[in-house]
């Protein structure tokens, strides 16, 4: 998943926390550019995407400008 991020929305991607859970993954999504819109409009289509994923269930998010 983190690599069709990556190549999607050309974002980096990191497991950030729950490494020792087999079931749970906590990732955390970076993308730089001048201005904020486009990155907004990124997440919430990364967002999107992961909330139709056929098999994880995506539990909650944030996000910081």
């Amino acid at each position: 998943m983190k690599d069709r991020l990556r190549n999607a929305f050309n974002v980096s991607v990191a497991e950030v926390d729950a490494e020792d859970h087999r079931q749970m993954a906590v990732l955390g999504v970076a993308m730089v550019s001048n201005e904020a819109a486009p990155i907004r409009q990124a997440f919430d289509q990364i967002v999107q995407a992961l909330r139709a994923h056929p098999i994880a269930e995506f539990i909650d998010h944030e996000i910081e400008i």
